[in-house]
């Protein structure tokens, strides 16, 4: 019943959440010009390969590590984590801003814009993600209860932001990105008020101090690390080479059609904040290979399932629903809807398996996934893209997926095997 009932909050908190983000996406499109709004969208990719770093050295660690060697100790464990995220961020802004002037400097002022705004965002919009998920490792349902308050508070603020701001005539990718600082940090500071302070306790244990946070996370980031950068080049890198060969018009109508399947990632890193605690638990607790590796293949396939219900039903009258979206601007690229969803499919099936394989912390694994992944997927996607244009962006964008689904299972089922034999 706990499991179901975190399961529940998180379902809640993420649609509160991606309802935010999808909100944010469909406004944009609709209101920028489509060169801003592709400013926008290669900003985002941009932000993404940055919080899946931020990710793998904070957030991951302490899903597998928060609920087992320092569940005794979280608070404290929690205040260096903390003090990490604080140090990233400013390092990570410092670098944007110098990029942002780069840019301006070469002559692209609105991709500048861009920059310069996430420079200033990120972090804020990373203590949001990385605030979110403390309530996930805290056993405790009132605890869970956080985020979705959390984030419904985020998408008033940001909805009604979006809005003030398109109505006083200042809405750009700059003012759209800072606004979404605000919003985030209003949001998390939520989390960390109702979170409360560490419980005095009677019987004095030894302090955690830094050095042991920094090794366990460096032994287990470095793969995740390795993990991030190869997924940014497979995931991340579609927007960036479409805007390189095609332009940021171009951009813009892939981030467009994305934000149609903005949703089922969201709602699968909705799972992913009860699924990965809970596996790295039955995983700790010594519960049999076979039944964890047949729990996943089953929520695979519900994943599976479900995105390919949602695709169709997208997919039926495309171009009636872009044209009502995004005002007639994207609705002659609607091929997209359909092959989108096919590598939708494949990333909710690999998703599901990369939990099993991380709560195992087999993360060693995780690099030959997504690299041999981007591999297939550059190399096929650019001369589709030369002849065929955003199409193949996509066909390209799907046959990575599928390998990457392969792989994942494969990796998974050999990795299980392994284990039992040991």
């Amino acid at each position: 019943m706990a499991w179901a009932g975190r399961g529940f909050w998180a379902f809640l908190d993420q649609g509160l959440f991606s309802g935010a983000n999808f909100l944010i996406n469909i406004l944009l499109a609709r209101w920028l010009p489509p060169e801003e709004y592709g400013a926008f969208a290669v900003a985002l990719s941009v932000f993404y390969l940055l919080a899946g770093l931020h990710t793998a050295v904070l957030t991951e660690p302490m899903v597998v590590f928060g609920v087992g060697k320092y569940r005794e100790r979280f608070r404290e464990y929690l205040e260096i984590l903390l003090f990490g995220h604080w140090a990233i961020s400013m390092v990570i802004s410092l670098v944007l801003g110098i990029l942002a002037f780069t840019i301006y400097w070469l002559g692209s002022l609105i991709m500048a814009k861009a920059l310069a705004g996430l420079a200033l965002a990120v972090p804020f919009l990373l203590f949001f993600w990385f605030t979110r998920r403390v309530s996930y490792v805290a056993d405790s349902i009132r605890l869970s209860r956080l985020p979705t308050i959390a984030s419904g508070l985020n998408l008033v603020v940001v909805t009604g932001g979006m809005l003030l701001l398109n109505n006083f005539q200042v809405l750009s990718s700059f003012s759209a990105l800072t606004f979404q600082a605000v919003s985030a940090l209003v949001a998390s500071s939520t989390i960390l008020f109702f979170f409360g302070p560490a419980p005095q306790k009677r019987v004095l244990l030894r302090r955690i101090t830094l050095k042991p946070v920094l090794l366990d996370h460096w032994r287990y980031g470095r793969w995740a690390i390795a993990e991030t950068v190869t997924y940014a080049i497979s995931n991340q890198s579609q927007p960036l080479l479409i805007s390189l060969l095609l332009g940021l018009k171009e951009s813009g109508a892939w981030a467009a059609i994305g934000s149609l399947y903005r949703p089922i990632s969201l709602f699968m890193q909705a799972w992913g904040l009860v699924l990965l605690p809970t596996f790295a638990r039955w995983v700790h607790q010594g519960t049999e290979e076979r039944r964890v590796e047949k729990r996943t293949l089953i929520l695979a396939g519900i994943f599976a399932a479900a995105t390919a219900l949602y695709s169709l039903i997208i997919t039926a009258d495309s171009p009636s629903l872009l044209n009502w979206l995004f005002k007639g601007k994207y609705t002659n690229h609607w091929v997209l809807v359909p092959l989108m969803g096919l590598a939708s499919v494949s990333a909710v099936m690999t998703q599901a398996f990369l939990i099993k394989i991380k709560a195992s912390q087999n993360l060693s694994r995780l690099p030959l996934i997504w690299g041999i992944s981007a591999i297939l997927m550059i190399t096929v996607s650019v001369p589709l893209m030369r002849l065929l244009g955003l199409p193949g962006a996509a066909i390209g964008y799907a046959l990575g997926y599928a390998l990457s689904a392969w792989l994942a299972f494969h990796q998974m089922h050999t990795g299980a095997r392994s284990m039992e034999r040991k």
